[in-house]
C-alpha cells in the first residue's frame, strides 16, 4: 500500500470518540452487509451511538490510532491483560494493510510492557488479520451483541494460548 510508509500512530484521547465512533458505524454499515443480516448490521452500528459504552471500549484499553492525512485510518485497542479489544478500520482503507500494520504496532507497545499472551473475540472480517499476525483459533461462539445472535472466533496468540 503506498500510505502504509505514511501511517503515523498515536493514542486515542477522548476527543477521538467522535471520529472513532462514527468510524466504527460507518464500518458496520459498508462492510457489514457482506457477511451479516439486516438486523445484524443494525445492531453492530448500533453500538456506536451508546456513547458511555462506546467511551469506555475504546478508552479502558491502550487504543492507537493509524492516520494517514486527515483522520483515523483504524484503531486498535489491547487491555492490559492482552485482551485485543478493538480492530477497527475504516471500510475505504481496508485490505491495504491499515489492520495489519495497526494491529502489529499496538501488539509491539504491549510486549514492551512484558506483556507476552493476547486474546480477541474475531469477526469474519478481522479473523483474517488476527491468522495472519500468528494468533490461532481457539472456539467459535453464538452469542447476542446489541440483542442481536453473531457468530464470533475467539482467537490467542502467546504461551498457553490455547486456553484464552
Amino acid at each position: 500500500m503506498r500510505a502504509r510508509a505514511a501511517l503515523s500512530f498515536r493514542l486515542a484521547v477522548a476527543a477521538d470518540l467522535p471520529a472513532l465512533a462514527a468510524l466504527y458505524a460507518h464500518s458496520a454499515r459498508t462492510l457489514g452487509p457482506q457477511v451479516y443480516s439486516t438486523e445484524q448490521v443494525a445492531a453492530w452500528q448500533s453500538f456506536a451511538q451508546d456513547t458511555e459504552a462506546f467511551a469506555d471500549y475504546v478508552l479502558r484499553a491502550e487504543t492507537w490510532l493509524a492516520e494517514h492525512g486527515e483522520g483515523p485510518l483504524g484503531f486498535c485497542g489491547i487491555e492490559a491483560d492482552g485482551e485485543v479489544r478493538s480492530l477497527y478500520v475504516r471500510a475505504d482503507a481496508t485490505r491495504q494493510g491499515v489492520g495489519a500494520a495497526l494491529l502489529a504496532h499496538a501488539l509491539a507497545q504491549a510486549r514492551s510492557r512484558g506483556l507476552e499472551r493476547f486474546a480477541a473475540w474475531a469477526t469474519p472480517f478481522s479473523l483474517p488479520v488476527f491468522g495472519r499476525a500468528g494468533f490461532r483459533p481457539v472456539r467459535t461462539v453464538r452469542e447476542p451483541f446489541q440483542g442481536v445472535v453473531f457468530e464470533r472466533y475467539r482467537v490467542a496468540f502467546g504461551p498457553s494460548a490455547d486456553d484464552a
